[in-house]
């Protein structure tokens, strides 16, 4: 990386996400054969609407902590997670589709099977959003490896 006389963010930021890619900070971490190996699961957000400041500032907190206890030698799985159920999801859906008297006119009106597809899309469009703002800031989260609250892995091992 090379200082120059006139200050760019965007181009400083370009260069340190390079490289960061380019060493591949997670793989040194989890690849190496540091003794005390931890699994953390993170309590997720919920897929219906974007971050605001009070879900930043809980995401800093965690990565903190990921990156104080790998500098003290521990490795750490820190594998993000995406809550996509329950009402938040279907109230936000029934927002967008205009609908204004509750579930039964939602289901009435649209049908269930549509109802699911547009969780779906919500929770889709709204974890790309997530998963942007986490690279802006510099997030160690592994989405890779992220768990979904409506994927069958997810409902079987915790329920």
């Amino acid at each position: 990386m090379e200082l120059s006389s006139k200050f760019d963010a965007k181009s400083i930021e370009n260069q340190v996400k390079e490289y960061t890619k380019s060493i591949s900070v997670r793989s040194l971490i989890l690849d190496s054969d540091k003794p005390e190996n931890i699994r953390f699961i993170e309590g997720p957000p919920t897929m219906n609407g974007i971050p605001h400041a009070g879900h930043l500032r809980g995401r800093v907190i965690k990565d903190l902590w990921y990156r104080f206890n790998t500098l003290k030698g521990k490795k750490i799985e820190f594998n993000g997670g995406w809550d996509t159920q329950g009402l938040p999801v279907e109230l936000q859906v029934e927002k967008e589709l205009g609908v204004t008297g509750g579930k039964t006119e939602a289901i009435n009106k649209f049908g269930i099977e549509k109802i699911v597809s547009e969780c779906k899309n919500v929770v889709k469009k709204y974890n790309e959003k997530w998963v942007q703002v986490d690279e802006m800031l510099g997030m160690s989260f592994n989405h890779d490896k992220a768990y979904w609250t409506f994927k069958d892995e997810f409902i079987e091992r915790e329920w």
